[in-house]
Order: C-alpha cells, then structure tokens, then sequence
C-alpha cells in the first residue's frame, strides 16, 4: 500500500479554504498574534477521568464541520492497567477517514498539511502548535513534535501488517491526534488568541499508579516514579487493587476496575458498573473511614482502601 504521507506537500501561508488539491482544510481563525505556542513536548497520559475536554470537542467540532465525518474522544480505560493512552484523560481526538477510500485519502492528506503547514510568518507546523498537537498517527506512520526532526517515522509494524484486520491498529480507518494539556483545555492561541504556557497535567503521586486529576495548569514537569506494586504476600484482592490505585472511578462507569472496587467495599454480586448501589456503599465505606462522602474514588480514598486492605505506609 502506497502511504498517503510519504508525499505530503506543504500549503501555502495563512489558511486558505482549501488545499492545493482542490480538497477543503478547516478555518483558521482571524486575529491570531504573532507569537505562537513551541512546539510540545511529550506529556504522557497519567489518569483514567473520562470528562470531555474542551479544546479536543472543539478540534473534533472543527475537522468535522470541514469534511462531515465523525469523530471518537475519550475511551473506556477501567480495563488498563497502566495509563497507556491519552484518550484515557480526555487529550486525544479519532477522526474518521479512511485510506482505501480515494476521497477520505485526500481529505486526511489535506487536513494533515493544514497542521504541518508553514504560516506567513515562517512558523512551522503553525496550526498544530496552536492547537497543542503532541502527535499524529496516520496510516502506518507517526508526526511527533517532540521528535520532529525525524519527520513521520513508522508507526508499530503496520508497514508489515497491510491486511484490512490491522487498519484500526494501524490507523488506516482514522487519524488519531493527541493533544497536550493546554491544546485539550482549550487554552491555546488557535482558540484563546493568547499563547499557552506548556501544561504538564496531572502528576501521579509516588504511592498510587494513577492520578486524579487537577484543575489548574500545572507549570513543572512531573516527577517520575517506579510502579507501585502490591507487597509479597498481598492478598488476592489487595494484588487487584494496586494496579489501578489513584484511578478515578465514579458513578456510571463500568469494567473491571468498578468489579475490584466493588468487590473491596462489599458490593454483592460484583457487577462491573457503577450504579447507585456501588455509590451508595462507596459513601458508607468512605463515612466509616473518615472521608468526605463523595461516592467517587479519589486518591484519599484509594490510600484508605490499600491501608484497610494491607499496604502500610
């Protein structure tokens, strides 16, 4: 299969209706200042918190409105185990075009050189700094601005793997973004006309594997910490909770981490969604141990649960 980026061709400056092909590319806004975002670095993904961001529902609004496809955002994340993908808190927009589709081809290739483009000013990659996108991923290949000296790189073995069974993997059916912090929240000079300071996220704290999640900008670069993971001898449950500890679960989620969490605070049958008796039994457990009675499992009451269940501190 011939891939559509080894042949992408840079626009024009400023941001015309469309492409050089002829194909349409999304508005870029009028007004915008003259300084403009850095490229962003890597930011990994630290949380499970499902809420819809801003600036990834605009970005998805926008792609959509120019080429009248759909798009996905967040993604179920109570079966991981480790906080493995940006969707998983809210920073990642899929956006479906497919490549053995001629005309879908081209309005991926069109909309990828409307990020990557230069603007009149010599910026590089100009609309996909002002929208905060960390990376791309796009028929068998990926665009980092971390690594963009590297241009697109292969993507996984998708180059080995051309059968229609591997296109969602390989990212053959959808253009998949993601998004720093501040391009997810809306913040960035594509949106606000003001430039964004880089947002490092959420930091996971050194006692839990996941975070919950905060929300001001955070300024600092996060620590990193070795997985935590459940002393010898731990308990069966104990050895299932401490994987997803610090992963935040409310009211209306559903999958093996509510199953574990249901089984820790008594709920019976274990049913993997979390309903109301979950929460009603969540606050009690939470009122017991001298915790707010939220109902939602925040990192207060995740050190609860591991204490009450063998985890010393």
């Amino acid at each position: 299969m011939l891939s559509v980026l080894a042949s992408l061709v840079l626009l024009p400056a400023s941001a015309p209706s469309a492409s050089a092909g002829g194909v349409p590319v999304p508005a870029t806004p009028t007004g915008l200042p003259a300084a403009i975002e850095g490229l962003s670095p890597y930011v990994p993904p630290t949380g499970c918190d499902l809420r819809t961001r801003t600036g990834s529902l605009k970005l998805a609004k926008l792609i959509q409105a120019t080429y009248a496809n759909t798009y996905g955002l967040s993604r179920p994340c109570t079966s991981a185990l480790t906080p493995s993908s940006e969707h998983f808190d809210g920073r990642a927009v899929d956006t479906f075009f497919n490549v053995r589709n001629a005309t879908q081809r081209a309005q991926a290739t069109a909309l990828i050189n409307w990020l990557l483009s230069t603007d009149k000013a010599g910026n590089g990659y100009a609309n996909a700094r002002r929208l905060g996108v960390m990376y791309i991923i796009w028929n068998n290949k990926m665009w980092s601005s971390y690594r963009p000296s590297e241009g697109w790189r292969p993507y996984s073995t998708c180059a080995t793997t051309p059968s229609t069974s591997y296109d969602t993997a390989c990212h053959r059916n959808h253009v998949h973004l993601s998004l720093s912090w501040e391009g997810a929240n809306g913040r960035t000079s594509f949106w606000t006309k003001a430039v964004a300071p880089v947002d490092w996220g959420p930091c996971r704290p050194a006692d839990l594997n996941w975070s919950s999640g905060n929300a001001a900008p955070n300024a600092r670069p996060c620590p990193r910490y070795a997985t935590v993971k459940a002393p010898a001898g731990a308990s069966a449950l104990l050895k299932e909770l401490v994987p997803r500890s610090g992963m935040v679960l409310r009211p209306g989620m559903k999958g093996p981490a509510v199953t574990i969490l249901q089984k820790a605070v008594g709920v019976s049958p274990a049913t993997g969604t979390f309903g109301s008796t979950t929460t009603s039994r969540v606050k009690s457990w939470q009122t017991k141990h001298g915790l707010p009675a939220s109902g939602v499992m925040y990192s207060p009451t995740w050190r609860a649960l591991l204490a009450a269940n063998g985890i010393r501190r």
